[in-house]
């Protein structure tokens, strides 16, 4: 929490569409974990809270050998939905 508000992190990963349902599906049995934002130009937005954050990682570098994709960046959010 910084100056009373939630902290949530945005996480950009580079995947095709192909995977992004996949990957949406094998997120779905994870209650409440992360939001599936916008996939643009090859990279998806995913939205995560702070205290769920490293358990998303955790998650997603678990996943590289079934889809194929890279965790560009994650970065704490501006406040952009």
């Amino acid at each position: 929490m910084i100056g009373g508000t939630h902290v949530e992190y945005d996480v950009y990963v580079k995947i095709s569409s192909a995977d992004v349902h996949k990957l949406g599906y094998i997120l779905e049995v994870e209650d409440n974990l992360v939001n599936l934002r916008k996939h643009q130009d090859g990279v998806l937005r995913m939205l995560v809270t702070a205290d769920l954050k490293d358990e998303l990682l955790k998650l997603l570098d678990s996943l590289k050998e079934e889809l194929n994709f890279e965790v560009l960046s994650c970065e704490v959010n501006s406040g952009s939905a």
